[in-house]
């Protein structure tokens, strides 16, 4: 990882979706940077084939920024969970270095790049430098569901669940629950109430990669190994997607 987990997960705690761009140029997005290869992204499923393309604003129809990252993956079971989870920790590379970010989920590109090396556009994400230097404070800068309404069973709250807790979220609906069973955190998906929430069926998953990615980014941060596990049962309030276990 070219920015230590340390300063990424100090970023946690400070980013903030950025919808006022400049038009000075990026450097890492102008050169064709490998921005997997680059910042040392890891993915949640390493079985999943999945391609990072910086797009210009004509070719995504886009007048936010001048650059639009675009996110491609094979349809796999947890695809977009793995896409969450590579996206968030890019998010968090990018804006520990000034470089702001907004993921946009209803954004795709133009046809001629909707696919690239036979995988599909999942979704996009807004970059560049911001207009203004945003950021936010920890705690009161974050509206999120309290730490009680995301934890199952008999958990106790510690700095990972924290991390995941103030992860962003599409419309902000925040769909994760977590379970820790001695050291390993479960996630699960809460159900679909809205009709917002049956719309926006995809991005959930993505925001649950997104969650687990601030975990796991935390973890890291306090010196922990980290392994994923894919074997669990769903429960009453949520159906079961991935555990991260750490020592």
């Amino acid at each position: 990882m070219q920015v230590g987990y340390k300063q990424l997960a100090e970023t946690i705690r400070k980013r903030k979706s950025i919808r006022v761009f400049s038009d000075t140029a990026v450097e890492i997005f102008d050169n064709n940077t490998d921005l997997i290869e680059h910042f040392g992204i890891l993915p949640l499923a390493g079985d999943i084939k999945v391609k990072i393309k910086v797009l210009k604003k004509n070719e995504v129809n886009n007048k936010r920024s001048s650059y639009c990252i675009a996110f491609y993956s094979e349809e796999k079971p947890r695809h977009l969970e793995n896409i969450g989870f590579i996206g968030q920790q890019l998010d968090l590379a990018l804006q520990s270095m000034g470089i702001g970010t907004c993921w946009w989920g209803m954004k795709k590109p133009k046809r001629a790049y909707k696919k690239t090396d036979g995988l599909s556009c999942v979704i996009t994400m807004t970059a560049g430098h911001p207009k203004e230097t945003e950021t936010r404070t920890y705690p009161d800068g974050f509206i999120r569901k309290k730490t009680d309404e995301i934890i199952t069973g008999s958990t106790t709250a510690d700095s990972l669940i924290e991390a995941a807790r103030i992860a962003p979220s599409a419309v902000n609906l925040q769909p994760w629950l977590i379970e820790k069973a001695d050291s390993k955190y479960n996630f699960y998906i809460r159900p679909p109430k809205s009709m917002m929430e049956k719309m926006i069926k995809d991005m959930r998953h993505i925001d649950m990669g997104i969650a687990m990615a601030h975990l796991f980014v935390q973890a890291k941060a306090d010196g922990q190994n980290v392994s994923f596990c894919f074997e669990g049962e769903n429960i009453k309030q949520g159906g079961y997607i991935a555990s991260i276990e750490t020592s």
